[in-house]
């Protein structure tokens, strides 16, 4: 996973709102689908992207896909952003 990655990942508004909604509980791609307003293939595009660079997790729970957050890698770009505001300050 590289840097630019994740912030490609988080610098899209639809990605972010899935993380915002995803940091108060998990919640299926249905549910995520339809608090946004959005289908549930882009859904389930943005979740490949962000599972792939471990912001989120995927468990199946019967035929529904629950997504979890994961925030390890968010907390390393935190560091990384207070680290570079340290030094700058």
């Amino acid at each position: 996973m590289s840097g630019k990655d994740l912030f490609h990942a988080i610098g899209d508004a639809r990605r972010r709102a899935l993380l915002e909604l995803l940091g108060e509980r998990p919640r299926t791609v249905g549910e995520l689908a339809a608090e946004l307003g959005i289908a549930q293939p882009s859904v389930s595009q943005h979740i490949t992207l962000l599972r792939e660079l471990d912001l989120v997790s995927t468990s199946r729970r019967g035929t529904a896909t629950v997504v979890e957050l994961t925030a390890a890698p968010l907390r390393d770009v935190a560091a990384w952003c207070l680290d570079l505001a340290d030094r700058h300050s």
